[in-house]
């Protein structure tokens, strides 16, 4: 099933509609358009309340006349302030831009093929840097996307509406020249237009739901989603409507822990969302039960994007308190939600956490077939797939499948040379969680590549940062990890090619990190028998990232971390129930500290400079980065 294509629109492109269509224009595109298929947020009522078409005779209002047209969509204060605090900015409670995107955004994980029109060349940006899953396009690239779809006696109009708007884009864009990089917006604008000779009926479908089922599941999917429903809809739906109402507190949750940066408690916040979800759909499930099975198959389809959202919160959540088994069972169930709304994007993410699961568990065929599925769905959305290609690529080499695994390797080698800079920030991404699940080995080689790119592309700022976890990762690199990796840093050195000068900065950035790894897998000059201040050892508390956490026969748990400036230290902690995994922040607090020597076979089998015993370990305590 192909995905409908869903437009989120901006003021400025109705703003062009109100000055330059002509009278024909609803009519002809309410021909084109499912009904209610462009998406605003009440901001942009606000902003073009008072817009006319000003070529109609009466000069009527643009908003009464685009009325059935327009699906309405409220987004939540704490939503905006999100995004822009993760796009580094300040936001007024009701930012219309910000709103747009959170919208389209939203959109995109419900399953649809969003591209918000804006000529608003920040907003691409912005959208790209944060990969917020919708792409962007001019009102007049919107305009032409129409008309090559449209009835024949539609066409001409569109098409000289979308000339005249481009028009007036670009000088709008030239007399804004000192603002911004206005080479890079006309760029965009032209690229934008060079896609509408594509192949169309792929860019939008116009087919409407063939089924009175698939209308309902489509209505009662937009209500919870907070839109504005037709009445005749809404009195179909009858009771569904109210018995289904409940799940929305499931996205209140999910909005209430996305606001927290980190967490000392994930599985304080686990037990939460199980009791939320727990009473959702406890409830749900009595309204159901007295209804046909029509009418609970519309139910589960119009709330299968809330479940699959909160599953795959849980699934993180297990991961994050190390229960992989029950992240496992959670990530499985996000996938089967997505697949009844057939949402690709959520699929493919899902399948892409599973395949991160395998992983851990060596399950190098069963993580293969995950990262190829994702990679064939990632295709099938024009998503980025170079994170799938080189996972694909690495388990099928460590599978043995040599045949498949170079074909995956020569076709991550060419998405790389597309776009370096964006490769440079996806193989980041993947080695550091790759890092995440303590497979340091692996990490290192993808964190080499992504090191090759970064310089190609001179980014100091990424260097530093990947400098910094090509530390870490050697650090946690254990002897037996480091020989089994030969064979597989021959293979993954055919990622990128490097030119001689790029080789040669590479090398010494490489031999730079080696040098601080190899200091730092030495045994620490000073330790001490007796209990002492542990600010002696880690100065203003500063804390250690765990890297893997093994308990022993007794219950005792050796939890090996990592310091920036002391390398690997492994602590000894008391028998007890502790939620800890891979990627925490431990911090000591005001405890006491000894720090003896570690045993050579500990030294070998974890890299560790010193063991540390705690004289009071209820003041430890972890805090975990959340990224719900």
């Amino acid at each position: 099933m192909a995905m409908t294509q869903t437009w989120v629109v901006d003021s400025n492109c109705f703003i062009h509609l109100g000055s330059m269509a002509p009278d024909s224009f609803v009519r002809d595109i309410g021909k084109i358009l499912p009904s209610e298929g462009m998406y605003v947020t009440p901001g942009v009522h606000d902003e073009v309340r008072n817009v006319r078409f000003q070529r109609w005779k009466k000069q009527p209002n643009l908003l009464v006349s685009l009325k059935p047209l327009l699906t309405t969509i409220s987004v939540d204060d704490s939503q905006i302030r999100g995004l822009a605090a993760q796009i580094g900015e300040r936001a007024s409670p009701q930012d219309v831009d910000l709103s747009l995107m959170v919208l389209a955004s939203k959109l995109a994980k419900e399953g649809k093929e969003v591209t918000l029109v804006t000529d608003d060349f920040k907003m691409t940006t912005t959208s790209q840097k944060v990969n917020l899953g919708f792409s962007t396009c001019p009102p007049s690239t919107f305009i032409q996307r129409l008309a090559q779809i449209g009835p024949k006696q539609a066409k001409s109009g569109l098409n000289s509406l979308s000339r005249r708007v481009r028009a007036a884009e670009m000088r709008y864009a030239i007399s804004r020249a000192g603002e911004y990089d206005i080479q890079a917006k006309l760029t965009w604008m032209v690229d934008s237009l060079l896609d509408t000779k594509g192949d169309a009926k792929k860019v939008i479908s116009a087919t409407p739901e063939q089924t009175s089922n698939q209308k309902s599941i489509r209505a009662l999917r937009k209500y919870l989603l907070g839109g504005d429903v037709k009445k005749t809809y809404l009195s179909s739906l009858g009771i569904l409507t109210t018995v289904c109402e409940p799940i929305r507190e499931l996205d209140v949750f999910l909005s209430s822990i996305s606001e927290k940066q980190s967490v000392s408690d994930v599985m304080e916040i686990y037990n939460s969302g199980i009791e939320e979800m727990s009473q959702v759909l406890e409830s749900i499930g009595l309204g159901l039960a007295p209804l046909d099975e029509a009418s609970a198959e519309i139910a589960h389809r119009a709330m299968a994007g809330h479940v699959y959202r909160m599953e795959s919160a849980l699934g993180i959540l297990s991961k994050m308190t190390g229960n992989l088994n029950l992240a496992k069972l959670h990530l499985a169930r996000a996938l089967q939600s997505a697949t009844l709304i057939d949402d690709r994007g959520a699929e493919m993410g899902a399948m892409y956490q599973l395949g991160l699961l395998a992983v851990v568990g060596q399950k190098w065929e069963r993580a293969a077939n995950l990262f190829e599925t994702a990679d064939r769905q990632a295709q099938s959305i024009k998503e980025d797939r170079l994170q799938y290609v080189v996972c694909a690529g690495i388990m099928n080499h460590l599978s043995d499948n040599h045949e498949k695994a170079d074909s995956y390797i020569n076709i991550a080698n060419q998405i790389i040379e597309q776009d370096k800079t964006k490769s440079t920030m996806i193989l980041a991404n993947l080695g550091n969680n790759l890092l995440a699940i303590d497979e340091a080995g692996l990490a290192i080689e993808v964190l080499d590549e992504a090191m090759e790119c970064a310089i190609e592309v001179d980014d100091m700022e990424t260097m530093q940062s990947l400098a910094e976890s090509m530390v870490l990762a050697n650090s946690a690199l254990t002897e037996k990890e480091s020989q089994q990796n030969e064979s597989l840093r021959h293979y993954i050195d055919g990622l990128n090619n490097l030119d001689k000068s790029s080789s040669e900065a590479f090398d010494k950035q490489i031999s730079d990190i080696e040098k601080q790894a190899e200091e730092l897998a030495k045994p620490l000059d000073d330790t001490w028998d007796d209990w002492q201040s542990a600010s002696k050892l880690l100065p203003n508390n500063s804390p250690l990232t765990v890297v893997r956490v093994e308990v022993n026969t007794e219950g005792q748990s050796l939890v090996i971390s990592n310091h920036l400036e002391l390398g690997m230290i492994g602590f000894w902690l008391p028998e007890g129930e502790f939620s800890i995994s891979p990627g925490h922040q431990l911090f000591v607090g005001n405890s006491r500290v000894k720090v003896a020597s570690a045993p050579e076979n500990l030294r070998k089998e974890h890299s560790i400079r010193a063991l540390v015993a705690v004289e009071s370990p209820e003041e430890i305590t972890f805090s975990a980065q959340l990224d719900i």
